[in-house]
């Protein structure tokens, strides 16, 4: 559940820093793609961390 942690508090940050407008996606200079990939960094956080409870993991 670790790595879930990890990737859902890194996408929240990004998709914070991406709604700010001061911050953007390296080599794109939009922030709206660092949006979209915090999302969905978010969401496979999301994903591990319900995986592993359903598995019984720690």
């Amino acid at each position: 559940m670790s790595a879930g942690i990890w990737n859902l508090v890194f996408g929240l940050a990004s998709i914070a820093a991406g709604a700010s407008g001061r911050f953007y996606f390296i080599g794109t200079h939009s922030s709206t793609a660092l949006l979209a990939v915090g999302g969905a960094l978010a969401a496979l956080g999301v994903y591990q961390i319900a995986r592993s409870r359903k598995a019984g993991g720690s």
